[in-house]
């Protein structure tokens, strides 16, 4: 089975002006082409523009990304140096989801207070709610809060 920029770019939901971009920067090499010139993508392409894309989301420069292209490339003779490459990859998305979800639960806590100062129409009302009426989660994350601003 073969894809069109066209029909690659709508399956994945890629701008095809993206897809000839990570051509000319080597992070799909190879794409064969029709007689009349026509980029044609095959499923390890697909394979590849998966990865490529899952490397972009994780953080990874396009630099990156076309050196471990390159990588790919070479063949099984690099491959525990691929390996290395996503080992450090997993850790660095792993450490930012853990922010991301300390982000998530203080942004939860700022809306629940904004949310209860427009209910009393005051910042400072909200601030100085008890413990007690606030829900579990919500008090988890003011105190949190509090124990790092008291240092």
């Amino acid at each position: 089975m073969s894809y069109s920029i066209g029909e690659l770019s709508k399956k994945f939901n890629i701008a095809p002006s993206t897809l000839r971009y990570y051509e000319k920067e080597g992070l799909l090499s190879q794409v064969k082409r029709k007689a009349s010139g026509v980029r044609e993508f095959d499923v390890e392409d697909c394979r590849t523009l998966l990865l490529v894309d899952c490397l972009k989301q994780s953080g990874m420069s396009i630099r990156e990304i076309s050196q471990f292209s390159e990588l790919m490339r070479c063949g099984d003779r690099t491959l525990s140096e691929r390996n290395a490459t996503l080992q450090t990859v997993t850790e660095t998305v792993k450490e930012n989801l853990k922010r991301q979800k300390q982000n998530l639960k203080r942004l939860r806590y700022e809306a629940w207070l904004y949310e209860k100062a427009c209910q009393y129409g005051s910042m400072e009302k909200a601030k100085n709610l008890p413990l007690s009426a606030m829900p579990k989660k919500i008090r988890k994350v003011k105190q949190e809060l509090d124990e790092l601003l008291e240092d």
